[in-house]
């Protein structure tokens, strides 16, 4: 049934969230934060804090923040089957597209986003 946050539940994005903070939890032994995810006709898409694990937050203190950034999206390519059976199973609809992105702060947290390209509604 639609709800005021369109023609999905925010069940289903609270479902979307929760599952993808559990799987960089036990990915990187750190947890995100500010999760927010939105789901549009054609897409699903999630942004994130992330939380650098320490050997990270050591990679980037030595000058090797894009090592740390390739390094999380090499991650996202390999992790990409999870995370769409995630966002299949939470929608009820099939994903035909990913593409993810980290950005690795200063001072700001650092965070990531994930993009799912949604098949065309039957």
């Amino acid at each position: 049934m639609p709800d005021r946050d369109g023609p999905y539940p925010a069940a289903v994005k609270e479902e979307i969230a929760r599952e993808i903070a559990q799987v960089h939890l036990e990915s990187y032994g750190e947890p995100v934060q500010n999760v927010a995810v939105e789901i549009g006709e054609r897409f699903i898409g999630l942004i994130m804090d992330i939380v650098l694990s320490p050997v990270e937050q050591l990679l980037v203190g030595g000058g090797s923040r894009e090592k740390v950034r390739v390094g999380r999206e090499a991650y996202q390519e390999v992790i990409e089957p999870v995370f769409r059976a995630i966002v299949e199973r939470a929608s009820g609809r099939r994903v035909d597209g990913f593409a993810s992105r980290t950005v690795i702060e200063d001072e700001a947290p650092s965070w990531s986003t994930e993009v799912f390209r949604m098949a065309p509604s039957a």
